[in-house]
C-alpha cells in the first residue's frame, strides 16, 4: 500500500434485506472508530454466499480477506462501454456516498467485489453505523484454477445489478503485461475484441438474479498463465474481480540405456531424461539399491551425479537431462538397481524409473538353478537307462542297434 494510504479497522454486517436482521443485534466491538461499522444490506446475497469453516472453526488461512474503500461513480472511457452513458450525466446526481467492498476466500473458491450506495437518511440515526446497499456484485467461484496444457478452461464469473444495460471485459496480465481477450457491448449487442479460442457464455437473469458472463478458453497453452480480470460495466458504475490460472504439466521421465550391462571394472554412465514439464522447478535424485535379498532392503543416494540446464520447447515446457556416473563395476555388484527419482508441482507423487545392473560374465545359473538342472538330468538318464534295457531306443521307438564287442 502507499505510504500515504491508511488503513483503520471496520465491520461488515450483512442482511438479506433491510429489517431483516435477527431478533438480537450482534455486540459491537467497542474499539472501532465512528463510521467504521457498515451495515449492508445485499438483496441479491452475492455477499452472503462467502463460505466460511465448517463449524465455525477459524483456520488460518481459510478465514475471509475483506477490505473497503470510498468509491466515486464515474464514466467509463473504454469503447464498449460508451453506450451505457449517451447523455453525459453527471453522475453526481447519483448521490451518495459511495463505498466498494471486497471479501476473498481462495482456499474455498470464492471472492466478490460489491459496490456499496449508502443511505444518509439511516446514517443520521445512528452516527456510528454507515448503512448502505450493495447495487452491483461482482463474483467468481474459480479465484484460483490449475490446469494442464490441451484442455479447455472455463474462467466463472457472474454479477448481481438492477436491469438496465451492462458492458463486460475479460482483461489478461502477466508480468506487468496486459491485453483484452475480450470486450461485449450491452447496448449494441455485439463484441468489440475477441481473441481466438475465447468465448463468452452470457446468460442475463431477472431481477436480483446473477447474470454470468463467465469466460471459456479452449486448449489452453503456457501463453494463458496469468492474471484474468472480469470487469462489469453500468452506466457510471464499474466492479470487477480478479482469477488466477496457473498451468501445470508433469514430466515424461525416460532412464537409459537400457539394459544396462557393463564389464567388470568399467564404468558407466545414466542419463535421465526428463521431458515437457511446466513450471520450471524440478528436483532429481539418484537412489542405489543393493544386489540380492542382503543388498535389497539397503538404499543409498548416488553421489557422483550433474545436471544440464533447462531447456524450453516450443510448446513453452521445460526438458532437463540429469547424469549419474558408476564406479567400475564388480561381480558382486550385479543386480543392483539404479533409481532416477523426479519431484514436480504436477505430480502428487514423484515419477520414478529404475534399471537393473548386469555384469558381463556373472549373469551364469544360481546355485538353485544349478542343482535343479543336475535332478532334471539324472532322472532323464534314470529314464533313457529303463527305456534301453526293454531293447527301445527313446523316444523313436525303434530297436536298439547291436553294442559294440566289450575288451
Amino acid at each position: 500500500m502507499p505510504s500515504s494510504v491508511t488503513q483503520r479497522r471496520a465491520l461488515l454486517l450483512l442482511r438479506g434485506v433491510r429489517g431483516g436482521h435477527p431478533e438480537t443485534e450482534p455486540e459491537l466491538p467497542p474499539d472501532l472508530e465512528p463510521g467504521m461499522i457498515f451495515d449492508i444490506v445485499d438483496p441479491a446475497g452475492a455477499l452472503h454466499r462467502v463460505p466460511l469453516p465448517a463449524g465455525g472453526r477459524r483456520k488460518e488461512g481459510e478465514l475471509p480477506s475483506c477490505e473497503i474503500n470510498t468509491y466515486i461513480p464515474q464514466e467509463a472511457h473504454v469503447p464498449w462501454a460508451a453506450g451505457l452513458t449517451p447523455e453525459h450525466r453527471s453522475p453526481l446526481g447519483l448521490g451518495g456516498p459511495w463505498f466498494i467492498s471486497s471479501i476473498q476466500v481462495p482456499p474455498r473458491g470464492y471472492g466478490v467485489s460489491a459496490v456499496l450506495k449508502s443511505e444518509e437518511a439511516a446514517m443520521s440515526l445512528q452516527p456510528a453505523v454507515t448503512m448502505a446497499t450493495a447495487v452491483l456484485s461482482v463474483f467468481s467461484r474459480t479465484p484460483h484454477l490449475h490446469s494442464r496444457l490441451g484442455r479447455d478452461v472455463l474462467l466463472d464469473c457472474g454479477f448481481t445489478a438492477p436491469p438496465g444495460p451492462f458492458s463486460v471485459e475479460w482483461r489478461y496480465q502477466y508480468r506487468g503485461a496486459g491485453r483484452v481477450v475480450l470486450a461485449y457491448d450491452g447496448v449494441s449487442g455485439r463484441a468489440h475484441v475477441a481473441e481466438e479460442g475465447a468465448q463468452l457464455f452470457l446468460e442475463e437473469g431477472r431481477a436480483d438474479a446473477d447474470t454470468n458472463v463467465s469466460l471459456r478458453l479452449s486448449q489452453v497453452g503456457v501463453r494463458h498463465e496469468g492474471t484474468y480480470i472480469c470487469t462489469i460495466y453500468l452506466p457510471h458504475l464499474h466492479a470487477q474481480q480478479a482469477l488466477e490460472l496457473r498451468i501445470t504439466e508433469p514430466p515424461v521421465v525416460m532412464l537409459r540405456p537400457d539394459p544396462l550391462s557393463v564389464a567388470p571394472g568399467a564404468p558407466a554412465e545414466l542419463v535421465c531424461e526428463i521431458s515437457g514439464y511446466y513450471p520450471l522447478d524440478v528436483t532429481v535424485s539418484w537412489l542405489r539399491r543393493g544386489p540380492g535379498e542382503a543388498g535389497g532392503n539397503l538404499l543409498e543416494y548416488v553421489t557422483e551425479t550433474w545436471e544440464s540446464g533447462h531447456r524450453r520447447g516450443p510448446d513453452g515446457t521445460y526438458s532437463l537431462s540429469s547424469f549419474a556416473r558408476l564406479a567400475p563395476v564388480q561381480p558382486r555388484d550385479h543386480g543392483a538397481t539404479y533409481s532416477c527419482h523426479v519431484t514436480h508441482a504436477a505430480l502428487a507423487t514423484p515419477a520414478r524409473r529404475s534399471i537393473r545392473l548386469c555384469v558381463a560374465g556373472a549373469t551364469g545359473p544360481s546355485l538353485e538353478d544349478a542343482i535343479g538342472m543336475f535332478l532334471a538330468a539324472f532322472l532323464l538318464y534314470g529314464l533313457f537307462r529303463l527305456l534301453g534295457n526293454k531293447g527301445l531306443c527313446p523316444p523313436c521307438h525303434f530297436p536298439c542297434p547291436p553294442l559294440p564287442p566289450v575288451c
